[in-house]
């Protein structure tokens, strides 16, 4: 993440994005000892990543009392077994939710990143599908050059090879049913759209705009994402 460029695309939001980075540079750091385990099968092919959260509930709680200083009230594994499985937690509400959400989205993220890099193996060398090999998620922004166009997952950093006409997520290529478009002032970047699902994707045209990293592209178009809502799409 290019967090200078993230601060001053939005300077008015400077604290709350200083929190994210500390928040992720101390996950990061604590979870750096941890030992992904050897897997039979990707992600994308289990229930639910219950089975982990053993692995990093303990981060999880130590970043709660690094930030909040206080330990959490709550049972932290069991509010993280509950989003592993899909669950809402109701552990807590409010401003404190959010923190909640805001650990666990990125805890979870960063141990799909060292699950996928230990079994790197498992992922086909080939894929055609517009969800993540590994993890199953759909992207959000991907990237366009000159003779191709890669999908990124940020849920777990893999990057895939796809089908410039072809909608990621319900695989229509009827052209007549997807379209684009862009905002002034974000040239090199469009939101891609499907009337078949009604969801759309960020594409980022690198013959055009110098592209950041996947992260810090997505964080710096959020602005498409929120005119995608307003049009309605998902």
């Amino acid at each position: 993440m290019n967090w200078d460029s993230i601060i001053k695309a939005y300077p008015a939001q400077a604290d709350v994005i200083q929190g994210v980075k500390t928040l992720r540079e101390k996950i990061d750091r604590d979870m750096e000892g941890i030992d992904a385990p050897d897997m039979n099968t990707t992600c994308r092919e289990l229930a639910d990543l219950t089975d982990f959260v053993p692995l990093f509930a303990q981060t999880c709680a130590k970043v709660w009392k690094d930030v909040t200083g206080s330990e959490p009230v709550f049972d932290m594994a069991e509010a993280l077994k509950a989003a592993a499985s899909g669950k809402d937690t109701d552990a807590i509400a409010g401003a404190q939710g959010d923190l909640l959400q805001t650990i666990m989205q990125n805890a979870f993220s960063r141990l799909l990143h060292l699950l996928r890099e230990k079994n790197a193996h498992l992922i086909p060398e080939s894929w055609s599908q517009g969800d993540c090999p590994f993890c199953g998620a759909y992207p959000r922004i991907g990237f366009d050059a000159e003779d191709k166009r890669t999908l990124h997952c940020l849920s777990c950093g893999y990057s895939w090879r796809f089908a410039r006409f072809k909608c990621p997520s319900c695989g229509n290529t009827d052209f007549n049913t997807q379209g684009y478009f862009e905002a002034d002032g974000l040239d090199g970047v469009r939101v891609n759209f499907c009337r078949e699902c009604n969801r759309f994707f960020k594409i980022v045209d690198t013959r055009i705009r110098p592209p950041e990293d996947p992260e810090t592209e997505d964080a710096l178009t959020l602005e498409l994402n929120d005119l995608a809502i307003k049009e309605g799409f998902v």
